[in-house]
């Protein structure tokens, strides 16, 4: 029998490691995290580009919409459509940045300030969901962990391929 025949899984064993398979659970507690609190958010009527978004600008209410777009990996035309729709409906202002006449600098108006309770309440919720059976040290040292593995990232795309 041709070698080449034989089941990828007997070979595969020694392919994905331990640090690989953190990687693939980041990932999994992201996208969970994501899907969880887009049931819970549902009932502002936001979507979840729209209320990522309005994360990022509580986070640092500097960014512009591009900034933005790249921060959450998004065109730039996904992002401008929810941003239509938050400013139409009175939740966002856009204004040319005083820096560079072609960027566009968000504001967060009083109206979506109303919304921000529920919003919490729906992070709340799934916080609590999170961290269940998890000590609060626990907490504070993956946190620790993570910061560092972040760091170790910037710049990381950068490097030549050793190849």
């Amino acid at each position: 029998m041709d070698d080449s025949a034989e089941p990828l899984s007997r070979s595969r064993r020694n392919v994905i490691t331990d640090d690989d398979q953190i990687l693939y659970l980041l990932n999994e507690v992201s996208r969970g995290a994501r899907r969880a609190y887009d049931a819970r958010a549902a009932k502002t009527g936001f979507n979840q580009t729209q209320w990522r978004i309005i994360g990022q600008l509580l986070r640092d209410p500097s960014l512009t919409q591009s900034e933005i777009a790249k921060a959450l990996e998004l065109e730039s035309a996904t992002i401008g459509q929810a941003v239509a729709v938050l400013c139409a409906q009175g939740l966002l202002e856009r204004r040319r940045a005083e820096t560079d006449r072609r960027a566009w600098k968000l504001i967060l108006t009083r109206k979506l300030g109303a919304l921000i309770p529920e919003l919490r309440e729906a992070a709340d919720q799934l916080h609590t969901v999170l961290w269940r059976d998890i000590a609060p040290s626990d907490k504070h040292l993956l946190k620790q962990l993570l910061a560092k593995i972040s760091a170790n990232l910037e710049g990381s795309a950068t490097v030549p391929d050793s190849r």
